[in-house]
């Protein structure tokens, strides 16, 4: 896979759409499986990958990072954003490992930072487990203004959001 060259877009998922799931979830070794799901998991099930795909634009967004090299789209990176009873947004992303490093997971983040902030949220959480600084850094570059505490076996990453009056919009195809 040529991974220096072609376009990397993001676009929404829709409802109940599962392929790009699956091949997102195909692309992650073991290891990365563990680190975003927090254990193990070798697979997924139909109610996981019903509860991954039920997203309605407003509670639960999920942006898809898609690599366009030589006409062909392939899903590299799955980003999401679900609404708490509290007024903050929990995010979370995977990127297949082929493309790890290569800006995927920083764009998704990014453009999801900026959808909270359309739809009125205060601040993003996202939990992060412990042996994944790349996580934990890439959080802190794009919201430097966080704080992190350690809940068992992970850190809670928490950053305020501007308000949408504030706040500089930014493309979704970035």
């Amino acid at each position: 896979m040529t991974i220096a060259t072609g376009t990397i877009r993001l676009r929404p998922l829709r409802h109940g759409e599962t392929a790009p799931v699956d091949a997102v979830f195909d692309g992650m070794s073991a290891h990365s499986r563990h680190l975003r799901f927090h254990g193990p998991r070798p697979r997924l099930t139909d109610a996981m990958r019903r509860m991954l795909t039920e997203v309605d634009g407003r509670r639960h967004v999920a942006l898809v990072a898609e690599a366009v090299v030589g006409g062909v789209v392939t899903p590299i990176g799955i980003g999401r954003l679900i609404a708490t009873d509290d007024g903050a947004a929990e995010v979370a992303f995977s990127v297949i490992d082929a493309w790890h490093g290569h800006g995927v997971g920083r764009r998704l983040l990014t453009a999801l930072r900026h959808r909270a902030i359309d739809l009125g949220h205060t601040r993003l959480r996202a939990y992060v487990m412990v042996g994944n600084p790349a996580a934990s850094c890439l959080l802190w570059s794009v919201m430097p203004d966080g704080t992190s505490r350690r809940v068992g076996m992970a850190h809670e990453f928490t950053a305020p959001l501007p308000s949408r009056s504030t706040a500089v919009p930014v493309p979704l195809a970035v």
